[in-house]
């Protein structure tokens, strides 16, 4: 058990790696190869995400039919070989076809992953488990930034070939694991112990991660826009700010092994999503690296908690673990879709800021929506408990 959470951590961390740190030189390459403006680069950067959520949804049937390590197989080789062609190509309908197969390779990675690393999982011990995974991903995508930055400024084309390299290493890795033996399966009655606790949360959490990354998908696809165009800073110094959301997501991911209270507390979901929309009214106030530096620390540790929300609760009091992590899967990348096109036509056609008080007052209506429905819920239960029929 050590062994294959030790491996696919590894792997997990290589592939988030190379996702973000070819996805942050697509920026500049996009813009510099095939100089297409920020709108064209906001959707373009959405291609991959649509059609991997369209085929987490289209081949959720044949996942079941798959071996792990098969499904593996054609993610790391599928997504090596477009970023190769990436590379390779001068003709940008075939970029937009490499992005396109891209997010299609991609669907066999994420589900698989986070339905293997919390096989037989419950409770403390499944926490542990996407604690370990949330950490090794999150610390590959807190890197990415940074590294990517360094050799963007060389040449936007390094971060992506490099990126199919480590795709390759990550394959090879995954092919270590020991035979399969056969899917654990939980007893029914620690299923319904978990159906009866946490696992109503998993709405709340699931609306929670969507919006937490449409902000997400914004700040890396459409900040470093921003801050080269309008504040001048340079693709390395983004990439430096970028990393302090990373190593701060980081650290809230191993706080959310520690910490338990927020397993059990309906409040805290929703409390994350407030703070989510002020931090966005906080950022169109900012200019100075500093103050950035400082923002994306904060954000870091909002969006690790409310990300760690959305795996544990969709995974707890649930036997079909892999169709809840597509579940998840889909609306984070529904998400990302939105904040990265939305976020590059408002951006290109008003201003940053105006994308930042459109999205905090979207995030604020959520807040308000969901406040109702909990109170709404909450009478409920409370009228259908034997204490609550006795008045």
């Amino acid at each position: 058990m050590k062994r294959k959470r030790l491996i696919l951590c590894v792997s997990s961390f290589l592939a988030q790696l190379s996702i973000c740190m070819a996805n942050f030189a697509l920026i500049y390459y996009m813009r510099e190869k095939f100089l297409l403006q920020p709108s064209q680069i906001g959707i373009a950067s959405s291609i991959y995400t649509v059609t991997y959520f369209l085929s987490c949804l289209a081949f959720f049937p044949l996942f079941a039919h798959l071996k792990r390590k098969a499904k593996a197989f054609i993610a790391f080789l599928g997504m090596a070989f477009t970023d190769i062609f990436i590379i390779l190509t001068e003709s940008t309908a075939i970029l937009y076809l490499m992005l396109a197969l891209y997010g299609v390779a991609m669907s066999f990675l994420w589900p698989n992953i986070e339905d293997w690393i919390t096989e037989g999982e419950s409770g403390v011990a499944l926490a542990k488990a996407t604690g370990s995974f949330n950490l090794s991903w999150s610390l590959g995508a807190g890197l990415s930034t940074l590294l990517g930055g360094v050799l963007s400024s060389l040449s936007p084309a390094f971060p992506i070939a490099l990126s199919a390299t480590l795709f390759i290493l990550a394959l090879f890795l995954v092919l270590m694991l020991p035979k399969e033996k056969g899917r654990a399966e939980k007893e029914e009655s620690e299923i319904m112990s978990e159906r009866n606790g946490v696992s109503s949360l998993r709405y709340f959490s699931w609306c929670g991660n969507f919006l937490n990354y449409a902000c997400y998908s914004l700040l890396i696809t459409i900040f470093p826009l921003y801050a080269l165009e309008s504040l001048g800073f340079s693709e390395a110094l983004s990439g430096v700010l970028l990393l302090f959301r990373g190593m701060a997501t980081c650290f809230s991911f191993i706080l959310c092994s520690l910490l338990h209270f927020w397993q059990q507390s309906r409040p805290i979901v929703l409390l994350f999503q407030l703070c989510l929309s002020l931090l966005l009214i906080a950022l169109s106030h900012l200019s100075s690296p500093s103050s950035f530096a400082l923002f994306f620390i904060v954000f870091g540790f909002v969006f690790a908690f409310l990300y760690e929300m959305s795996i544990f609760h969709g995974a707890s009091g649930t036997s079909r673990r892999e169709r809840s992590m597509v579940i998840h899967e889909v609306l984070l990348n529904v998400g990302m879709v939105l904040g990265a096109s939305f976020g590059g036509i408002i951006y290109e056609r008003y201003s940053f800021s105006a994308i930042l008080h459109m999205l905090s007052a979207l995030i604020f209506m959520a807040f308000v929506i969901e406040v109702i429905i909990m109170i709404c819920l909450a009478k409920r239960s409370s009228s259908l408990s034997p204490e609550g029929q006795k008045h």
